[in-house]
């Protein structure tokens, strides 16, 4: 099959807006020869902390409308994860629609830091059972938890990946400067290294713009601690990368937003199973400041999310839904 991947460069918070850019970017994939295209996550909005976000989720009903409506038009598979609230709770839902409307769905397992201010956690189904095979799907961080890879482990034939990897702020003090190589790495790296855990082919789509938004200081009083602003560049590339981990097309977040396309053949083999350490909680050895972001800010970010979004959500789902 013909696959392609699209780079965004998204219009932060703005779905209609998005949802043009995608459609055209899908035509250019179409008139390519693809016959499965992959959006990044949060194609719909980009991510960043921002009064802004909450109204994204609301309009996840008009979002799946989109993408059966894109899919049926131009007789493609397409997958994507976006931002749905859907009357109980908010999730980073991941969407893989077919010309016939079928939809198979997951939902992110955990929110990456100040992501929990806006949705919840989600489920560990990352294998989605489709007319095409077993379709792994794997967001963002999920491909750098050894939680993920045994979920998928000799299950999937090839996985479909999307992910919104913000850098550094662009203001960071200079001898920061090392980490902000570092996570820029991590970033390109990552799909490349999980498709050589599993032994199955990582078709991955990414963002390339800049997200100017508030940096997430917290909840006091149940209301947010919004200091300055900052922006900063989304990172990583979107990638085609095959079962032996060699890359077969790649656009990097410099290049700025477009597609790559390959032809890959998936499901004729038997699957192998990953190598899992299974004394690492973290693929890679994350240095002591993620890790003690991931473990102050999910919290914070958590509290958030059921003070302020959820509630917003209830009040105002009937406007939208």
């Amino acid at each position: 099959m013909k696959v392609a991947a699209i780079q965004l460069d998204a219009v932060f918070a703005d779905v209609s807006a998005n949802l043009k850019r995608v459609s055209d970017l899908v035509l250019c994939a179409v008139n390519d020869g693809a016959e499965l295209v992959v959006l990044p996550e949060f194609f719909t909005s980009a991510i960043g902390f921002s009064p802004k976000m909450p109204d994204v989720a609301l309009q996840g009903k008009k979002t799946h409308e989109f993408l059966v409506q894109l899919s049926s038009q131009f007789n493609v598979i397409v997958g994507g994860s976006y931002l749905s609230f859907d009357g109980y709770q908010c999730y980073n839902l991941f969407e893989l629609v077919f010309p016939d409307g079928n939809t198979f769905t997951h939902k992110k397992d955990l929110p990456t830091q100040f992501e929990n201010c806006y949705y919840t956690k989600g489920d560990t189904n990352h294998i989605l059972h489709t007319p095409i095979g077993e379709i792994g799907v794997a967001l963002c961080w999920e491909m750098i938890r050894y939680d993920t890879v045994r979920n998928l482990s000799g299950k999937a034939d090839i996985i479909l990946a999307g992910s919104c990897w913000w850098d550094l702020p662009d203001d960071a003090l200079p001898e920061r400067e090392p980490l902000r190589h570092y996570n820029q790495q991590l970033a390109l790296e990552t799909p490349v290294h999980f498709a050589k855990l599993l032994h199955i082919p990582v078709i991955h789509a990414n963002h390339c713009g800049k997200v100017t938004a508030y940096k997430f200081s917290g909840v006091k009083n149940n209301t947010p601690i919004e200091t300055e602003l900052q922006a900063r560049q989304m990172v990583g590339a979107t990638q085609i990368i095959s079962s032996e981990g060699e890359m077969i097309s790649r656009r990097t977040f410099h290049e700025g937003e477009g597609i790559v396309t390959a032809d890959l053949t998936w499901g004729k083999t038997v699957n192998k199973e990953a190598e899992i350490d299974m004394n690492k909680y973290w693929i890679p050895d994350l240095p002591e400041s993620y890790v003690k972001a991931w473990e102050t800010i999910n919290p914070q970010g958590e509290k958030y999310y059921n003070s302020i979004s959820l509630p917003y959500y209830h009040r105002n789902y009937k406007e939208y839904g």
